[in-house]
């Protein structure tokens, strides 16, 4: 019941893009964000108590803002191994937590979650110099991308040439650092990934978010 009433809604904002400001949304991206939208739902629905245990919540972790004059990208990848596809989200926020940028992009699935991360992690890096958000800080949740990066682990794999390039890109950007984060500081990223795995386009949004997306960026901007 409540995917339909997300979906319903999602037609009506489309129809009235459409019929007051000529915009044609694509019917794929609508549909994918009700189905967010009804995760984002069930999700705060659910009491503290049943989502998290008393150590969870000891440690449970929320997103930080970066240095005043700083932007940080948080960025991920989520994987449809039916459908061997991958889907890469990025979000950028300024130090005062305000939204700037936020981008979709399908790849396919490789074999290796690291490599999709780190695939991630230079699609980020890509859109933020296009939009000048420098000097920046790229925040990723895996931790094997973050010490490949670093330098602090070295590996033969196919994921070498991936990480080198960002390691080349953030040499010529200067002022750019990676940091570890825990999943629950990446939750909008993560959400913006699951979305485009059932959508073949690559999108990019510049200061303001469709509706639907701005609901879910106001529900888990930690």
């Amino acid at each position: 019941m409540e995917l339909i009433v997300a979906v319903c809604w999602s037609i009506w904002h489309s129809r009235n893009l459409f019929i007051f400001q000529n915009k044609k949304e694509d019917f794929q991206l609508s549909v994918a964000g009700a189905e967010a939208i009804v995760q984002s739902y069930k999700r705060i629905q659910m009491p503290q108590l049943q989502a998290f245990s008393n150590q969870d919540l000891v440690s449970h972790k929320h997103w930080k803002c970066p240095p005043a004059g700083w932007f940080k990208v948080n960025v991920d990848a989520a994987i449809k191994l039916e459908n061997q596809r991958v889907g890469l989200g990025i979000v950028i926020r300024n130090s005062e937590g305000k939204f700037i940028t936020a981008a979709i992009k399908p790849s396919k699935w490789l074999d290796r979650v690291d490599y999709a991360e780190a695939e991630a992690t230079r699609f980020g890096l890509e859109v933020a110099e296009s939009a000048g958000c420098l000097p920046l800080i790229v925040e990723t949740d895996s931790k094997e991308v973050t010490d490949l990066v670093s330098a602090r682990k070295s590996t033969k794999a196919e994921i070498f040439w991936i990480v080198s390039e960002v390691q080349d890109t953030m040499k010529r950007l200067k002022h750019v650092k990676i940091q570890h984060s825990p999943r629950t500081c990446n939750g909008f990223a993560h959400t913006l990934a699951k979305l485009v795995l059932d959508y073949t386009d690559c999108v990019i949004w510049e200061d303001n978010l469709p509706t639907h997306l701005l609901y879910l960026f106001t529900e888990l901007n930690d």
